[in-house]
């Protein structure tokens, strides 16, 4: 089988198509009339060209001499694998979708057929939400986006992503000019950061008076398979956790700077906000765990410490502030043993680097030098974790290389959710070229994205709507629904899990190779479901290679 990246490559990018036969020669063909443009040799991978992950036999096939744009097939003696395209913003469409998804993801409102085309359905989830334990108690909670396949919305995983999705934007803001078609576009903010603002609104709503925040508004039990306007029955706001207080405060003062140059009032409201969640986390030292209270099924989100979450909070508000109290803190919890570089909701200490690593005092050299506008202090802590964010992308660049798709992930990193890990494996290895502008990590991130497109063991593309074989059948409710056979473009799949454990886990043989542990049938909510922030990084990577000369 001819393994490629299924819509296509950089012209001056490195250009790796993966063969599971053995070949003495590949061509690259015009896709239309079939002329030869490249000839070259296939490299077996390894010296026993066999792939762990995967337990295929694989060779390489390196066309990266060919930068000519056009539409592209690869033969083999024995195959021709489907078209592909070699160009400048090939992934312009890709990333567009990625970010529109949020939009089809909306809660509270209505999705109204100039927006959402075939797509558009009913306003849902409107009602109050009653506090648990507290059946007295309502509160207005409509908003956001639903949090996956299902309708439920939770605080720390809405901050995961609006952090991949904001930090992409101050990085590279060029990148988010396109308008996509929602109510908000044409208002002169940029659309990526009017979706962002649908769920901070939401955000904001789940803080309380003294300045903490509910943990997640959902229904009791996960709704049947229907519309989300169909599915009526009661919601609950759950109780508070540090977690989401930590998280609250971080992304909202994240959000605070960048919106500042936007609208000022709103900018003000979230650093408000950030500011008095801080304040209940400085009252409330003690780890404020979350548990769903018994007979109550939907996402549960837990966590077993919050430092990750202070930290990531002390960072953001010493950035939007310069005030030494948050710095204070920053440097007692950068003491504490937590991953400092990790970029998932339950592990969000590479945030908190993020936000030091990105500060306008520290520059983006290849010598790692620092502005004398930072004490001493700061510097040595700055380049402590310079160091530990390039030891930890030399560590993938490793993964990549001793993988046979040249993905960095190992046989035991095929969890539920693989592919916001090699996604967020990408956003590592994007942020350590910048720093750096060594090319080995950009190349190793780009093959991250041609991991996710169909160069991988299983032959999909994970992302709906993008690709020759993508998938179609996600776990997801609206998409299973609405009567529509086409799946919403740009969601991005949970991926393989070498332990399935959902209705569709019979379907995988016990001895499956890891990466090669996937179904592509809504069943399978632990390969195939789809969340907010498994999209977000994507959305990074694929924005930082809409351009050729990212």
């Amino acid at each position: 089988m001819i393994h490629i990246n299924q819509i296509g490559y950089l012209p001056n990018e490195t250009k790796v198509a993966i063969l599971t036969e053995p070949s003495d020669v590949f061509e690259l063909i015009y896709s239309d009339n079939h002329q030869v443009v490249f000839q070259g040799t296939p490299v077996a991978f390894s010296e026993a060209a066999t792939d762990a992950a995967s337990g295929d036999s694989v060779w390489l096939a390196d066309f990266s001499e060919l930068t000519t744009s056009g539409s592209y097939c690869i033969r083999t003696a024995n195959e021709v694998s489907a078209s592909f395209a070699i160009g400048e913003q090939i992934y312009k469409s890709l990333k567009n979708d990625l970010i529109k998804s949020y939009y089809y993801q909306r809660c509270g409102c209505a999705l109204l057929p100039q927006h959402a085309g075939r797509f558009s359905h009913g306003c849902c989830h409107t009602a109050l939400a009653t506090l648990v334990g507290e059946s007295h108690a309502t509160l207005e909670l409509s908003g956001g986006w639903h949090d996956a396949g299902d309708y439920g919305r939770y605080t720390t995983a809405a901050a995961t992503a609006l952090a991949h999705l904001l930090y992409a934007f101050e990085l590279f803001p060029e990148r988010f000019q396109e308008a996509l078609n929602i109510p908000e576009s044409g208002n002169g903010v940029p659309d990526l950061l009017n979706e962002c603002r649908y769920e901070l609104e939401w955000l904001l709503k789940m803080q309380l008076p003294d300045g903490s925040v509910f943990h997640k508004v959902s229904t009791w039990r996960h709704a049947a398979f229907v519309m989300p306007e169909e599915d009526t029955a009661p919601l609950y706001a759950y109780a508070v956790s540090s977690m989401a207080v930590g998280d609250f405060a971080a992304v909202c003062a994240l959000a605070a700077r960048i919106y500042a140059a936007y609208d000022t009032d709103f900018s003000m409201r979230l650093t408000a906000a950030a500011i008095q969640a801080y304040r209940f986390l400085q009252a409330h030292p003690d780890f404020i765990p979350f548990r769903n209270p018994e007979g109550s099924g939907t996402g549960e989100y837990g966590d077993r410490s919050d430092r990750d979450e202070r930290f990531w909070a002390a960072a953001e508000l010493f950035r939007l502030t310069g005030e030494q109290c948050y710095w204070e803190d920053f440097v007692q919890l950068y003491a504490e043993d937590f991953s400092k570089t990790h970029l998932g909701y339950a592990s969000t200490g590479g945030f908190g680097t993020l936000s030091l690593l990105t500060h306008p005092n520290f520059r983006f050299v290849s010598d790692c030098s620092l502005s004398t506008h930072m004490t001493t202090e700061q510097q040595n802590i700055a380049a402590a974790l310079f160091r530990s964010w390039c030891d930890e992308a030399d560590n993938y660049v490793t993964f990549a290389r001793e993988s046979g798709y040249q993905v960095a992930m190992t046989s035991k990193d095929f969890h539920w959710g693989s592919n916001m890990t090699v996604m967020n494996r990408g956003i590592t290895l994007i942020v350590a070229y910048l720093l750096t502008k060594n090319p080995c990590y950009r190349t190793a991130a780009c093959n991250q994205l041609h991991y996710l497109l169909g160069r991988n063991a299983t032959g999909y593309s994970y992302v709906t709507g993008h690709g020759t074989k993508y998938i179609r059948h996600p776990h997801m409710r609206t998409i299973f629904a609405d009567g529509i056979d086409e799946p919403i473009p740009g969601f991005v799949s949970g991926g393989p899990n070498a332990r399935p454990c959902d209705p569709a886990a019979p379907l995988i043989p016990a001895d499956t190779p890891p990466m090669k542990s996937f179904a592509d049938v809504y069943e399978a909510y632990s390969l195939n479901e789809v969340t907010i922030y498994w999209n977000s990084p994507a959305v990074f990577v694929a924005a930082f290679f809409d351009s050729a000369e990212a």
